[in-house]
């Protein structure tokens, strides 16, 4: 297979995927307003360990690479985008068990009056 036909259907397959990663977020309901705070952060956890999935790899592979000079950049921004959707997953996370647990998030065991 010539370069130029291996880069078509590179191109090719990423449109197909893309495709279906539209029609699986669509029937997921991923593309609709959030319904309340527990979806939104459903989501948000959901989004952060897709960004798991998709950056450890790569992280994995450079080091493994040992990251030559002109893909350090792309390890920095592999790395800091890995922070930060770690960070709004475990943000959310918390989130979502302090709505879900009000009565233990607020300072335990309350009578009403």
């Amino acid at each position: 297979m010539s370069g130029a036909l291996s880069a078509l259907a590179i191109a090719v397959g990423a449109v197909a995927a893309a495709y279906l990663f539209y029609r699986l977020a669509r029937g997921l309901g991923f593309l609709e307003p959030a319904e309340d705070k527990q979806h939104q952060y459903r989501r948000a956890i959901v989004l952060a360990l897709y960004a798991l999935l998709l950056f450890l790899p790569v992280l994995f592979y450079g080091f493994e690479r040992r990251w030559q000079r002109a893909w350090l950049l792309l390890g920095i921004a592999t790395a800091l985008a890995l922070i930060v959707f770690g960070a709004i997953g475990v943000w959310s996370a918390v989130a979502l068990w302090r709505l879900r647990h009000t009565d233990i998030a607020d300072g335990g065991d309350r009578t009403e009056d």
